[in-house]
């Protein structure tokens, strides 16, 4: 049986009764995009058409209904929404109606312009970051996010804004007949190695992976696997060999191929966004992006924190901020079920929900929350520090995980006859007198401003940890002794130019300390090289 084909919209056409057809934009393997004019309302809207045969199952047809409306609740700016769905009695057709955009795609763009600026792809990806975590926490995975599915926009004011194309149609083309044909949902060169394994569900973390890959690609002008895609003999060798891992660092491969200069932060922020394991990649998009800025160097655009409606709220056990911020006068989440403060104004520059009815800016509503009384100013402080707490440690595992983690490093350096496996402890001078005079809170908000600046040089394959109570431990496979203590010493440079900028909890008074230890002949067990490094700590200083 041939498969089916989409015959063309001619101009002036009339489709489902409703749209009058202007002019073709695109034509893929599942269907056509078209710009037409809704004769209801007289507005110019986006017409995405699929191929009948792409959804044959009559459940199919009421799971497509259905998906077309999966971010009908979600309000953001980087989102297209979807005015209207269904499928055409006469056609047979699948469509989708969207607001028509003006602009280009992020790959159309990157093929013009060759390698972007640090700073223009960091705020590219902040949008795209912001919409992720709205629709991660609704429990919505793209599963295809691919510069082809990134749109730039201009606002009113000339800014650009990025939206999110095709939220929702991967998921339907899983599920569907079209599937086969199409052999795997997701574009190869940013799929996750659980994308093409086939394992089970696919969670937030294959768009993670996916956003590590656009931002290798932005950067570069060139996507990180397309050497192995032009010699591959095929999709499915191609596909085996992305299971495997990186072949090069990305610093690398881009000095190579375009002569692009990646600092070498990037290598192990792209590291972790594209780890095998999807446990290895960053928790969120927001944090992503964050520690891509610092890895880049570039500034990182200010993010409000979005005000997630009943449809888009993370389950409990998950609620902390949606938005990593550093910004002290951020006001607090409320209490499960209670409306939140930033709920009171008008529309956020990110889509966040308001009530329309609020009356002038907060900012001019009233006192601010300092001025509300000592009591509030310091609940709002409280609340703001755990939240900042919760997100700057959200990367780093607990002791059980690092323990687990060293025994493995150690039984591999042991069965391959090597010692080059190291472990640094870092901890800061005084903690327990800080504890002592503010608070446990100040405490943890030190050693997640001291997080966030560490784990961006966290070595390849290696991974941060807390030990015992107040120490944050680096698993360093594959260096020997000297480079361990040589990286001790960069690490402590780095600790301190960031003191004043990121590690603003910590008085200029206090000191880390480093503990350096190697794997040795006679260790026994991963609590060797533990104690010896907990010893070193206690022994050495920056």
């Amino acid at each position: 049986m041939a498969p089916p084909t989409l015959a063309p919209f001619t101009p002036d056409a009339l489709f489902h009764g409703r749209y009058r057809v202007v002019r073709s934009i695109k034509a893929g393997g599942m269907g056509a995009v078209y710009e037409v004019v809704d004769e209801v309302t007289d507005r110019r809207r986006a017409l995405k058409v699929m191929l009948p045969g792409s959804i044959q199952d009559p459940a199919m047809r009421v799971r497509f209904t259905q998906e077309a409306k999966i971010t009908g609740g979600i309000e953001s700016d980087h989102i297209v929404p979807v005015s209207d769905a269904g499928i055409d009695a006469d056609s047979g057709m699948p469509f989708l109606v969207m607001d028509l955009l003006q602009g280009e795609e992020l790959a159309s763009l990157s093929a013009r312009r060759g390698p972007l600026p640090a700073g223009e792809v960091v705020l590219y990806l902040s949008h795209v970051a912001r919409a992720l975590d709205k629709t991660h926490a609704a429990g919505i995975v793209h599963r295809d996010l691919k510069p082809e599915n990134l749109f730039v926009t201009r606002r009113d004011d000339g800014s650009p804004c990025v939206k999110i194309l095709d939220f929702g149609l991967a998921k339907i083309a899983a599920h569907s007949s079209m599937a086969e044909r199409t052999a795997l949902v997701g574009t190869p060169l940013y799929m996750a190695p659980e994308q093409i394994r086939g394992d089970g569900a696919i969670g937030p973390k294959a768009d993670i992976h996916a956003l590590g890959h656009v931002a290798f690609t932005l950067l570069v002008g060139s996507a990180y696997w397309l050497t192995e895609a032009r010699v591959s003999p095929s999709i499915f060798a191609l596909l085996q060999r992305m299971t495997g891992g990186l072949p090069e660092p990305p610093s690398a491969r881009a000095a190579r191929r375009r002569g692009v200069k990646l600092p070498p932060a990037f290598d192990a922020w792209f590291q972790q966004a594209t780890a095998l394991d999807p446990k290895d990649r960053f928790e969120r998009a927001t944090t992503a992006v964050s520690l891509l800025a610092e890895a880049l160097g570039a500034v990182a655009p200010s993010t409000p924190p979005p005000a997630p409606g009943p449809s888009t709220m993370p389950p409990p056990s998950s609620r902390r901020g949606i938005e990593l911020d550093e910004r002290p006068r951020r006001i607090p989440a409320a209490p499960d079920g209670a409306p939140k403060a930033a709920d009171a104004g008008p529309k956020a520059a990110d889509g966040a929900p308001r009530p329309a009815d609020a009356g002038p800016k907060a900012a001019d509503a009233g006192p601010k929350a300092a001025d509300a009384g000592p009591k509030a100013a310091d609940a709002a402080l409280k609340t703001a520090d755990a939240r900042r707490r919760d997100d700057d440690l959200a990367a780093v595992v607990h002791e059980e995980r690092l323990r687990a983690f060293l025994k493995k490093e150690v039984q591999r350096a042991k069965e391959q006859g090597t010692q080059r496996l190291s472990l640094l402890l870092l901890g800061v001078e005084g903690l327990q007198g800080i504890e002592e005079k503010h608070g446990r809170a100040r405490v943890e908000r030190i050693l997640g401003d001291l997080a966030r600046v560490v784990r961006i040089y966290v070595p390849e394959g290696g991974l941060l940890g807390r030990y015992r109570r107040d120490i944050l431990a680096i698993v360093c496979p594959g260096i020997g002794r000297t480079r361990a203590f040589a990286f001790a010493k960069v690490l402590g440079e780095k600790v301190r130019q960031h003191r004043v900028r990121r590690i603003p909890s910590m008085p200029a008074r206090m000191n880390i300390r480093i503990g350096v230890a190697r794997l040795e002949k006679d260790d026994a067990s991963a609590h060797d090289l533990l104690e010896r490094a907990t010893r070193e700590l206690l022994e050495r200083g920056e």
